[in-house]
């Protein structure tokens, strides 16, 4: 149970708490236009994309669980955690899920990717907060 169910829970509450969190914070500071908590329908399904967001963080932090080997026994890898949110989050998003859809990374992709690894980095530490609360020692 540890190793898929708490991921998943710990990655949808990281998305929320720490992700969409993140993003509200810079835009209440007037750093980006974007909203956290956007109810704006995210495309191929319909649902809000805040919830669109936090459905596939499940998936990923579920992977990072298992790439990060992340255990009760081991020492939290905060670093690699903050680093895999940042860039292998990032990189899928703008190279993989806004091609399909129909948003392409053109002309200067800089704030896009700096917005990006700065909340996903957030939600990957997030994330491993959550696992690491929840994870007992016990398998």
């Amino acid at each position: 149970m540890q190793k898929i169910i708490l991921p998943f829970v710990s990655g949808f509450l990281a998305s929320l708490f720490f992700h969409e969190s993140t993003l509200a914070l810079l835009h209440a500071a007037g750093i980006i236009d974007p909203t956290g908590f956007s109810t704006t329908p995210f495309v191929p399904i319909g649902l809000p994309e805040f919830i669109a967001n936090a459905i596939w963080s499940s998936v990923w932090a579920v992977l990072m669980a298992w790439l990060l080997r992340v255990s009760p026994e081991r020492p939290a890898p905060w670093v690699q955690a903050f680093l895999f949110g940042g860039i292998v989050l990032t990189a899928a998003s703008v190279f993989v899920v806004d091609p399909i859809r129909g948003i392409w990374p053109t002309g200067n992709i800089l704030p896009r990717l700096a917005l990006g690894f700065a909340s996903n980095a957030v939600w990957g530490w997030g994330a491993l907060v959550f696992m690491r609360a929840f994870m007992t020692g016990e398998d």
